[in-house]
């Protein structure tokens, strides 16, 4: 059975296309199974970027041999990718940069891709830094919304846990909500994107106000939220809200452990944020840490579309 379309306006359908980026480790193959089932995909784009290297003829150019593995690596996954989903449209791409954020980046742009997926482990990481040069720097520059699979969860995946953040990951969705319009665009997303069981409405009060004030700002923010829910309830979206005080960066993390959310949805930029920036500090500093998958929602997503919700 081929998979119910959604549109959004301006006739492009809510993460459609993705850019999934690999570098053929077991690792990778664990984001090819993630990836495969995401709601809503109707084409993924397997993407390498091969280190660039010098031909022992000279002249710095790359040889047919160095790159014949790779191209091999890449058909192979892309028809294990095939056979788990065969309504899947899948293309492969290959390039040498030493650049290879930007490669990544150039190539979802040039493909339209609506959604750049990439794991968080990198190569030589430290302990208790989850996220690698690439994908750090992908998020950085990317204006293309990115999905970040952590390594600590899908590099031993299995039973129960596999089934969370692989075939249903979007079964509980954290989506931390500052109203502003950013984080209303990306929880309009997460509205309108197929398969989401349930959203969780996170909003975090900042501990600089005062006693009495916090108090004020806390009840207006649950009587916010429990409109929003209302309006996802009649789209039939199981919806919970969650008010907490604290850093607010490290209130997502958090709850995205102690619910066992099996993704952080959130926006790239946030209220107070400069136009001129791709992504504000919250975003950036979930992305680094979370031990959960994150998708970085960038606004417009895909060629300008913009979903119908008006939070109050």
């Amino acid at each position: 059975m081929r998979r119910k379309r959604v549109y959004l306006a301006g006739g492009c359908a809510v993460f459609e296309k993705i850019l999934l980026a690999t570098d053929f480790s077991a690792y990778a193959k664990k984001t090819l199974d993630c990836i495969a089932g995401f709601p809503g995909a109707r084409e993924v784009i397997l993407f390498h970027v091969a280190e660039e290297a010098v031909s022992p003829r000279g002249g710095g150019e790359i040889g047919d041999t160095f790159l014949r593995a790779e191209y091999d690596l890449l058909r192979d996954q892309k028809h294990y990718l095939e056979n788990l989903h065969h309504d899947l449209h899948v293309t492969t791409a290959i390039t040498t940069s030493s650049d290879k954020a930007g490669a990544i980046i150039a190539a979802a742009e040039e493909n339209g891709a609506c959604l750049i997926v990439m794991g968080a482990r990198g190569t030589g990481i430290a302990e208790g830094i989850l996220l690698g040069s690439v994908s750090t720097a992908v998020i950085r520059r990317s204006s293309i919304s990115v999905l970040i699979m952590r390594y600590k969860i899908i590099g031993d995946l299995k039973g129960e846990t596999y089934e969370l953040f692989c075939p249903r990951i979007l079964c509980r969705v954290l989506c931390p909500v500052d109203f502003s319009p950013y984080s209303d665009h990306a929880l309009a997303l997460a509205g309108a994107t197929p398969g989401v069981g349930e959203i969780l409405l996170l909003h975090v009060v900042s501990q600089s106000e005062s006693g009495s004030e916090t108090g004020n700002v806390v009840e207006q923010a649950r009587l916010r939220l429990a409109a929003i829910r209302d309006d996802l309830a009649a789209k039939n979206i199981r919806t919970r809200i969650i008010v907490r005080t604290g850093n607010p960066s490290n209130e997502i993390t958090n709850i995205a452990d102690e619910e066992d959310a099996s993704v952080i949805w959130m926006s790239s930029r946030g209220a107070g944020w400069l136009e001129e920036l791709l992504i504000g500090s919250t975003a950036h500093s979930v992305a680094m840490h979370a031990q959960r998958p994150v998708l970085i929602v960038r606004q417009p997503a895909c060629g300008g579309a913009n979903p119908q919700f008006s939070p109050p």
